[in-house]
């Protein structure tokens, strides 16, 4: 019973510590420059992406998923299973809605993504 004691002071005192020192979460960013897959609203905002394009056409084209999980070896084996939205593009530059339900968004051979600024709102249907 003792070493229960001690066991759960020493967590609590573990998470006072973390809590107390001031050291707060990243913000998610506003650029995807490396190929991955990335966690919405954590590693990366949502909002409107343009991306460079494919640097080497030669090696293929640019592929991006935009994700309603991320899929993990005990989650059903096929990926496209995971899948909100995606293209195969060889064309420039490459333009994606990541919304803020999203998941996830994964990347290859896209080169440089950045966050656009959101338009302003007119009232304006049309």
């Amino acid at each position: 019973m003792r070493a229960g004691a001690f066991l759960a002071a020493g967590t609590f005192a573990s998470v006072m510590t973390i809590a107390a020192s001031g050291i707060a979460a990243a913000e998610p960013a506003t650029d995807i420059t490396v190929d991955g897959t990335y966690l919405v609203n954590v590693d990366i905002k949502p909002g409107t992406y343009i991306g460079d394009g494919t640097p080497d056409p030669a090696a293929g084209g640019c592929f991006w998923r935009r994700l309603w999980k991320i899929q993990t070896p005990q989650d059903y084996p096929d990926p496209n299973y995971y899948i909100i939205a995606s293209d195969f593009v060889r064309s420039k530059p490459v333009v994606v809605e990541i919304k803020a339900t999203d998941v996830g968004f994964s990347t290859v051979n896209c080169g440089a993504w950045h966050l656009q600024p959101a338009q302003p709102n007119t009232g304006s249907a049309g």
